[in-house]
């Protein structure tokens, strides 16, 4: 009894390479052979040519091609054209985007062009979109910073024996951390095309607050969060008392990129 031949799926790459070979002067036998196929297989490849053809050279994304083995369209193809046409305006004016932008504005494109069925842009149907399209995530600036590693493992073997000394519980530590943030900073990375091979970066606003965050390790108590500006009255305080915030806010007349003293506010 022959033994049974082990499915095989072609890809539209492997398929549309075929044909050329069949065109060259291979046989259908083969192909057979080499791509561990039957011969009905191959008849019914040859059958599409004009339309694998034709799906290959609309095609958005060359990588996208590599592995996909139907011509399946997108449920949306209206949408999906819409959101790709946007996306290349945003970076073609160097727009940072991230993958919860792509989903956001895919949203707002479903209800402005009036499209109906239960569309939900969830992280598969995100992927699938990149992939579509050939998107992928790229950097826009930065450069990795050096730390001191031994300082670090030096620090936590010391910090280890003086809470075992201690006696302390994970309720009792508690860990505080200076941080600024930049709230008008744009992002670092973005979602381009791969026709992209490198992004232009832009100039990060420098309007910054500080903020200290701090909670115990056992993440049972968290103290209310510190918040340090420039203003003592910010514009956007208007009409509001200042100890009805959800944080507590203090103001500092000093440049905010040197370190805040928070001696006088504990």
């Amino acid at each position: 009894m022959a033994e049974k031949r082990k499915k095989v799926v072609l890809t539209i790459p492997q398929k549309i390479e075929m044909i050329s070979k069949i065109e060259n002067g291979a046989s259908r036998k083969q192909m057979c052979l080499q791509y561990g196929i039957g011969e009905t297989t191959v008849r019914d490849v040859l059958k599409q040519k004009e339309k694998l053809l034709a799906f290959a050279t609309v095609s958005n994304s060359v990588s996208g091609m590599k592995k996909r083995k139907t011509m399946k369209k997108s449920t949306y193809s209206e949408l999906d054209s819409a959101l790709a046409e946007w996306l290349a305006q945003e970076r073609s004016e160097g727009t940072p985007v991230s993958g919860p932008n792509i989903a956001a504005k895919a949203k707002v494109f479903f209800d402005l062009l009036g499209l109906e069925g239960n569309f939900d842009a969830s992280s598969g149907w995100l992927h699938r979109f990149k992939k579509r399209y050939g998107i992928r995530e790229i950097g826009l600036h930065g450069e990795k910073l050096s730390s001191d590693q031994q300082a670090a493992d030096d620090f936590q073997r010391d910090f280890e024996k003086f809470v075992m000394s201690e006696d302390l519980s994970p309720e009792q530590i508690y860990n505080a951390d200076e941080s600024g943030l930049f709230w008008k900073c744009l992002p670092t990375r973005t979602l381009a095309f791969e026709s992209e091979h490198k992004a232009a970066g832009h100039k990060s606003s420098k309007e910054r607050i500080t903020i200290l965050p701090c909670s115990n390790t056992a993440g049972t108590h968290k103290l209310k969060l510190l918040v340090i500006g420039k203003s003592k009255k910010p514009r956007s305080f208007k009409g509001t008392r200042a100890d009805n915030l959800p944080v507590d806010y203090f103001n500092q007349k000093k440049r905010l990129d040197e370190p805040a003293d928070f001696s006088r506010m504990v």
